[in-house]
């Protein structure tokens, strides 16, 4: 990583536009002093679990649902609505 620092800058707002965040930048110094927040999650990341078995429940000719099933238990249903 090099020394330089080239600091981020917003785009200017038209007059009709409104802005959905604020930026702050920060110097070098202040970056340095205020890290990102790390992750404190307890949930290990996910690992890999072998392929998903995927069910669609019809209802006559239309799908009303699609329910996938991963091998380490856990259960998606996604209901259809037309």
């Amino acid at each position: 990583m090099s020394d330089a620092f080239l600091p981020l800058t917003a785009a200017p707002v038209s007059s009709g536009d409104t802005a959905l965040f604020q930026l702050k930048v920060l110097t070098q110094a202040q970056a340095q002093s205020h890290p990102l927040p790390q992750d404190t999650s307890s949930q290990p990341p996910a690992q890999p679990c072998g392929r998903p078995s995927l069910t669609l429940l019809r209802k006559g000719e239309e799908v009303s649902a699609i329910r996938i099933e991963c091998p380490c238990g856990q259960v998606i249903e996604l209901e259809c609505l037309y």
